[in-house]
């Protein structure tokens, strides 16, 4: 088997996002704009910390230049105070400010996870039947946490390079003009030093991140098929893969920071150049007596201030390319449409009564057509069961009434309603399904039933336990309603896991029911035990059973024969047995069973 694939699932590594920097700033604006005001305190108190830090080179060169020629023990000890000041104002000052961009790039990345959560739970099943979910996690973890980290560091690294720049230059023209102009004409080299590498540095910062969402993707693939993984006793094979594949990002990995690392050389030995032309002339200047030893030292000291920025400013560059990806990978989720949309005027359905019109129904996966032409009259409360072999659109056409897709042509109607223009919501909590494989999510027994109706009473979920035979097994469990299931209900039994199921299910009192393989995958004990759960459950509402097992099929008022999205024939369980067609066949060994067993009965009463 191959090392996972690293370029698919829309992680392209090659296709970022065409967006100009004017619409990803406006776009990252509009997270930033309610924080505008702590922006702005906190650019603020950087702009006065920087200025009074700038004050540090002037109080040596007094001290250099004047108390110590001079004597003037006061004189020092003034300046030295002045120093300690300083200081104290600058560590006061900067806990400030940093705990203010902290709380800010904290909250912006929660207002990012929060709209692109819930954002996802819009989007269309067909979504993520193609995205991995590992995938999803590392955009809402490591890319809003790539920009919190930007957020932390942009502020403070901007406002005090742009300011130190400017102080420190106005300092150095009053030093030495001359000098201060050669430093200045230095600084486009540092600009085109950091523009060749910030191209390169996105583009290679695009490629990690992908590789390491798939890479993401791959490991959530493998534990979720662990029981596989160990049933075969891959566990070597997958060892073998999960190494491949991270030789395979090794190359990449490395050659990100070897990038910022050599953009970051090429930088320093640029200002070594300027550093060292400058203590030569300045050294000379001060030999010569044209400046003052005071003179030197702050200037030299300016300079650091002036190189300084320049380099915070390379350095946030290398981290803005980080979070510009990150940004765009979000923003690519962003701008997923979904493809199940509300009507601009929802109607709301307060009462429904359950009756379910099919008109010329056809249904597409991309070309290839699934459902054709289905026509269909259920009445309120009749139960109807879809029977045919497999890829024949039973569990398409249930996907169709609970709304995960939309029709392609034709309608669903609801009541008279197209399904198309009820209310999302609404709709759904007329609806219940009950799946082959029913999820449950980390906690007790008590909130996976509770989470039917949030807000019922212990004693309805007491009932939902019961009705559903499900409390016989829960009052056996150490904290009874209060135990744990464990991450998708793995401590429990596949048919508890379906009890449970069905006790969310009748908890919610829906009208419509769905249910889609709900007994096929347990042995004949459990089975009857959900037979009698699902006829509980059945009684006065709306239902549509996709099955295999004649027991669950033969309680439906008609079923119907699919094949190929189409229907063959509809009926009874007698109708369809007696007229011999493709019920009959597709399920005759089981029937001639049903038979034999009759007749074995009938002769033991004999």
């Amino acid at each position: 088997m191959t090392p996972p694939s690293l370029s698919t699932d829309g992680d392209s590594l090659s296709s970022p996002m065409n967006s100009s920097p004017a619409d990803l700033g406006s776009r990252f604006w509009g997270f930033l704009r309610k924080y505008k005001s702590l922006i702005g305190v906190t650019i603020a108190g950087n702009i006065f910390t920087v200025a009074i830090v700038v004050l540090v080179p002037l109080l040596i060169k007094l001290v250099i230049d004047e108390a110590i020629p001079s004597k003037n023990i006061g004189l020092l000890v003034g300046l030295v105070i002045g120093l300690f000041l300083i200081q104290g104002i600058r560590m006061v000052a900067g806990l400030g400010h940093v705990l203010l961009s902290q709380y800010i790039g904290q909250r912006v990345v929660i207002d990012i996870r929060n709209a692109l959560f819930h954002h996802l739970q819009l989007l269309h099943l067909s979504f993520y039947e193609n995205k991995k979910t590992s995938s999803l996690v590392s955009h809402v973890v490591s890319d809003a946490l790539a920009i919190q980290q930007f957020i932390n560091s942009s502020f403070n690294i901007l406002s005090n390079s742009c300011v130190a720049l400017i102080l420190s230059l106005i300092v150095m023209v009053f030093i030495h003009p001359l000098m201060t102009l050669f430093c200045v004409l230095t600084l486009p080299f540092y600009y085109l030093v950091v523009v060749f590498y910030r191209d390169r540095l996105e583009k290679k910062d695009h490629e990690v991140k992908a590789r390491q969402s798939q890479l993401a993707g791959y490991l959530g693939e493998t534990f979720a098929g662990i029981k596989v993984v160990k049933s075969f006793g891959q566990e070597d094979h997958e060892r073998k893969r999960f190494v491949l594949a991270l030789k395979n990002n090794f190359s990449h990995e490395i050659e990100l920071p070897y990038l910022g690392s050599k953009m970051n050389v090429v930088l320093e030995l640029l200002f070594f150049f300027v550093y060292a032309s400058v203590i030569l002339v300045m050294g000379l200047a001060t030999i010569s007596g044209e400046i003052s030893t005071g003179s030197f030292v702050a200037y030299i000291s300016y300079l650091w201030m002036l190189y300084g920025p320049v380099g915070g400013i390379a350095a946030l560059i290398q981290s803005s390319t980080s979070a510009r990806t990150s940004f765009e990978r979000i923003l690519s989720l962003l701008d997923t449409k979904p493809h199940i949309r509300e009507d601009d005027h929802p109607m709301e359905m307060k009462q429904m009564v359950g009756r379910i019109d099919f008109n010329q129904v056809e249904f597409s996966y991309g070309d290839r057509v699934t459902i054709h032409d289905f026509n269909l009259q259920v009445k309120a409360g009749e139960v109807i069961a879809f029977v045919g072999q497999s890829g024949s659109g039973k569990s398409t056409l249930m996907s169709l009434v609970a709304r995960f897709y939309d029709v392609t042509r034709g309608a669903i109607l609801v009541d008279g309603i197209d399904l198309r223009r009820l209310k999302y919501d609404d709709y759904r909590n007329h609806l219940g399904i009950v799946l082959q494989e029913n999820f449950l999510f980390s906690g007790t027994v008590e909130e996976n039933i509770r989470y039917g109706k949030p807000e019922a009473t212990e004693a309805e979920v007491m009932r939902a336990a019961q009705l559903a035979n499900a409390w016989e097994f829960i009052e056996k469990l150490p904290r009874q309603m209060k135990s744990e299931v464990g991450q998708g209900g793995v401590s429990l039994s596949g048919g508890q896991r379906q009890r449970i199921a069905i006790a969310r299910c009748i908890l919610k009192d829906p009208k419509i029911l769905i249910f889609d393989e709900a007994t096929s995958a347990l042995d004949n004990e459990s089975e009857a035990l959900i037979q009698h759960s699902m006829d509980t459950l059945m009684k006065g509402r709306t239902v549509f059973i996709v099955a295999h097992r004649l027991t669950t099929i033969q309680k439906a008022d008609r079923i119907v024969v699919m094949n190929q999205g189409r229907i063959l024939e509809i009926g009874t369980h007698q109708e369809l047995l007696e007229k011999q067609g493709a019920y009959f066949h597709l399920y005759r060994p089981k029937v001639v069973s049903i038979f034999q067993e009759d007749e074995g009965r009938q002769a033991g009463q004999r």
